[in-house]
């Protein structure tokens, strides 16, 4: 009876010991991840992949500033006025970022609002930094008139391992290199509506000319 006691209450005992260990070690392993996931100098693509916006921004805010831009602010999380970061790069200009975390590829409105933001903040330039290697042909041609830098996901890759490795300056050579440009026509996007001498017509919509118009054009 007494071995039957004892059996049991050593299978209890063994049984409290293997859950003690596996909750240590997943606690140990979730410590760990927590770490990777907020030491910025650990991060990597596919951690961003799994950022939400306000977390691209911040990690970007840490870069820029460990990237030695000292004098990077970030602005509010609304009325942002289209800019997410400033900093002032090596040669002093001031510079505003859009930060855009994307699965899905990047349009024409990061370009417009980066362009409103670098205005209304009286900066020189302008960078979209995103995380998506798909950008629209509008996208890239908009961001070539307007002179805004686009950081796509190979450039912000380059970044990372640079960052690590501990070249600064080389880091800052990518993020300060010059716009893309791209041979835009702007004629391309007009719209040219049927129209004549006497009848000028734009969708369900048109205007007769007035016999006086063509005597005073006479």
């Amino acid at each position: 009876m007494e071995g039957k006691l004892m059996m049991e209450f050593t299978w209890q005992i063994g049984i409290i010991v293997v859950i003690t260990v596996v909750l240590l070690v997943g606690w140990v392993v979730y410590r760990l991840k927590e770490k990777k996931r907020y030491d910025v100098a650990k991060i990597t693509i596919r951690d961003i992949d799994r950022m939400d916006g306000h977390e691209f921004e911040d990690y970007l805010f840490v870069l820029l500033a460990g990237l030695g831009y000292n004098e990077t602010y970030q602005t509010k999380k609304s009325r942002d006025f289209g800019a997410d970061l400033l900093f002032n790069d090596s040669s002093g200009a001031r510079t505003v970022v859009q930060a855009k975390c994307l699965s899905d590829a990047l349009g024409v409105k990061a370009i417009q609002e980066v362009f409103t933001a670098k205005v209304y903040y009286q900066a020189e330039k302008a960078i979209v930094i995103t995380s998506t290697e798909t950008i629209s042909d509008p996208c890239r041609r908009l961001a070539s008139a307007a002179e805004v830098k686009l950081i796509e996901r190979e450039a912000l890759q380059e970044i990372i391992a640079l960052f690590k490795r501990e070249q600064m300056k080389q880091a800052q050579d990518v993020i300060e290199a010059p716009p893309e440009k791209i041979k835009t026509t702007p004629e391309d996007s007009y719209v040219y509506p049927e129209q004549d001498q006497q009848v000028i017509r734009s969708g369900e919509f048109y205007y007769k000319k007035p016999s006086s118009f063509f005597k005073r054009s006479g």
